[in-house]
């Protein structure tokens, strides 16, 4: 049976007293090994939750808030947000602006440095989150002279690095091209792989739907929907209430479902699409 890693319970939270609620009684629980996207228009209150689930919101940028959001059995409430970091890593849609160092080995070894690892053990774990993250060759370049692409994968090998048990991606792909962003999707996929429980903001609702196990949908502060991601981008009627598309396959094979009986699930990737179709072809 799966372990509870990351708990909601009726957490809101606003900025400062006189400001709207940004989130509102969320409630919802992450198992340990899960792979969760969460999707929704802009202002849902994406980036809010992810500060919120690491402890940023409220016990380091201040704010407002009740109920409480617990990792790994442990209350933020009771704990003030420390020891967080031991069990949570995250990576935000800036990836430049989180580098302080002179060359990527020294950035993915800051972390360490701060936290007192042992040297022998620093270096090996640069040389395997470099390795992994395909980055090993660029170790003496600045990170400042990498592609956009590149310094994303840097900025997830510093949280490799640490060993996270849990990695989250707040919009980490929004400022790539395809090329970059489709590598980005494979390594986080291979941190899953890996066993890492993942959490990811992400607007590329195909790629969500490709990588993820559960999606969970936002909107105004408010947990729309959080359910296996068939069932989620199954609900056309209420993706769209909220402003959320769907899978273009999954809006075509609904559409024709009107018109055709449909063979088996709703598809939600390219490879569910091309057996859906072709279902329907052959049964025409």
């Amino acid at each position: 049976m799966s372990k509870p890693i990351i708990e909601l319970k009726n957490f809101s939270y606003r900025y400062t007293h006189d400001s709207p609620i940004v989130l509102k009684n969320i409630t919802f629980t992450i198992n340990e090994g899960d792979f969760v996207g969460i999707i929704g228009c802009n202002k849902a209150g994406k980036s809010t939750l992810c500060k919120s689930i690491v402890g940023i919101l409220p016990f380091v940028a201040g704010g407002e808030w009740d109920g409480e959001v617990i990792v790994d059995g442990k209350s933020l409430n009771e704990t003030k947000g420390e020891g967080v970091t031991d069990v949570i890593g995250i990576v935000f849609q800036d990836a430049e602006s989180q580098f302080t160092q002179s060359t990527v080995e020294d950035e993915i070894a800051f972390a360490m440095c701060n936290f007192g690892y042992d040297r022998e053990l620093m270096r090996e774990r640069v040389r395997f989150a470099a390795t992994e993250c395909d980055i090993y060759d660029l170790l003496g370049r600045s990170p400042y002279d990498l592609s956009g692409g590149q310094q994303q994968r840097l900025a997830v090998a510093c949280i490799l690095a640490l060993q996270p048990r849990v990695v989250i991606l707040d919009e980490s792909t929004s400022q790539l091209d395809p090329l970059g962003r489709d590598n980005i999707f494979k390594l986080v996929s291979k941190l899953h792989e890996m066993g890492k429980t993942v959490i990811m903001v992400d607007h590329n609702i195909e790629k969500i739907a490709d990588s993820a196990d559960k999606v969970l949908v936002l909107h105004d502060g408010e947990v729309v929907m959080f359910d296996e991601k068939h069932k989620v981008f199954s609900n056309k009627q209420l993706l769209n209430e909220h402003f959320v598309r769907l899978p273009q396959v999954a809006d075509a094979a609904i559409d024709l479902s009107k018109s055709f009986k449909g063979k088996g699930d709703i598809p939600i990737t390219l490879e569910e699409a091309e057996k859906y179709f072709g279902a329907l072809k052959r049964g025409a």
